[in-house]
């Protein structure tokens, strides 16, 4: 495989990643614009939310920025960890979000307030806006995400379509304080609403955050797998001599998989790497993002040959 063709999904990653930082911050100044021109507590849980948020998109283009283009791409190992770290902080940073929005609602409870003013209406443009592109965002890192297996991708896929349903229920909910704002009981509907959103991004948080812990405890592989590797190399038994050992581990979404094989010593090069390539071809067809490396055994000395 060429370099081009292996840096094509960091890099299809990377920009999927930066069209999110760009819509953020445009996200971020409506906000800003509408939170100044407002007396609403739910756009101001919107702005916190959404300043938060574009901090873990811009988080996860810096990553992939690192890995794009800082190294020898030699370290697959880090990575995985990289990733997982990163997937990690986007969690960190959606419970500070929850937190800024819990204590918010509580205040505007304790002193509630019918929502006005001009940025009531840029507010209700905003979402709409922001409900289409954070949607398409989210089902584009989705799909990229399946296709890599990016631990990345995946949290930027929540964190968009979590915003994007967000869009929508602000959007009813500034609808329905400006339709009902003769009730007094209507000055509720911001603080509880945003109330209800902080919910979701603990949900979302809490997946992301055990998912991405998870993903960093090397472990071994499941045992569908491991019978996998054992039929592989049944099925070539007669190829090689004997089986040494087998050394697997999944980091992150990245499975290694380590094989020591010993060969007769009248077999050819050329017979042992064709052996060598084809069941690592095969395995790594089976297993998903695998990496398989065939290493050489020695003989003991005195070992008579199985041929």
């Amino acid at each position: 495989m060429s370099h081009h063709a292996e840096n094509a999904p960091k890099a299809g990653k990377e920009a999927a990643t930066l069209a999110g930082v760009w819509a953020g911050l445009l996200d971020v100044g409506i906000c800003v614009a509408a939170v100044l021109a407002s007396n609403s507590a739910v756009l101001l849980a919107d702005f916190l939310k959404t300043f938060l948020e574009w901090i873990a998109i811009l988080l996860a283009w810096l990553a992939l920025w690192r890995i794009k283009h800082g190294g020898s791409h030699k370290f697959d190992y880090g990575i995985g960890k990289l990733e997982n770290f990163t997937g990690m902080a986007v969690g960190v940073l959606m419970i500070f979000c929850l937190l800024i929005i819990g204590f918010n609602a509580v205040r505007n409870i304790l002193h509630p307030a019918h929502v006005a003013g001009l940025g009531i209406w840029i507010g209700l443009g905003d979402q709409v806006l922001f409900a289409f592109i954070n949607t398409k965002l989210g089902l584009q890192s989705r799909r990229m995400a399946r296709t890599t297996a990016s631990p990345i991708m995946a949290a930027q896929a929540r964190l968009m379509l979590t915003r994007a349903a967000a869009n929508i229920f602000i959007l009813a909910a500034l609808g329905l304080s400006v339709a009902l704002k003769q009730y007094h009981w209507a000055a509720y509907i911001d603080p509880f609403s945003s109330l209800i959103i902080a919910a979701s991004i603990l949900m979302a948080a809490l997946g992301l955050l055990s998912s991405s812990f998870y993903d960093l405890m090397d472990r071994t592989l499941e045992e569908e797998n491991q019978i996998i590797i054992l039929r592989e190399l049944a099925g070539h038994f007669e190829e090689y001599e004997e089986l040494h050992g087998i050394r697997s581990r999944r980091s992150g979404s990245k499975v290694f998989i380590e094989i020591f094989l010993e060969f007769d010593p009248e077999d050819t090069m050329a017979e042992i790497q064709k052996t060598a390539a084809e069941i690592r071809r095969n395995i790594e067809t089976k297993i998903n993002n695998s990496s398989v490396t065939i290493a050489l055994a020695d003989r003991p000395i005195g070992k008579p040959s199985r041929k």
